[in-house]
């Protein structure tokens, strides 16, 4: 038996998959936004900005108070991990 020479593989340079990813931010400039490029950018009054601020820091105070009671039970699984350890290794 006889094993078979492998054909030798060439690599012409052709680009099968486009991996350049210009959608990324890090590609496109994080600080450009689109309505900045074009000078379309909104004005906001100080009352609407105030609004905003006040909107976001609920949303986020909310989002805390929303994982507070997942944080409680892995906080409380470690406390009953570390007991059972200290019982076990007296």
């Amino acid at each position: 038996m006889e094993k078979k020479d492998k054909p030798v593989f060439v690599d012409d340079g052709r680009t099968i998959a486009d991996m350049s990813a210009d959608w990324m931010p890090w590609n496109r400039g994080i600080f450009r936004k689109r309505g900045e490029r074009d000078g379309r950018r909104r004005k906001f009054s100080k009352e609407e900005k105030r609004e905003q601020k006040q909107t976001y820091r609920a949303a986020v105070w909310a989002m805390y108070k929303a994982m507070l009671p997942q944080l409680l039970c892995i906080a409380a699984a470690f406390v009953i991990v570390f007991l059972l350890l200290m019982l076990w290794l007296k």
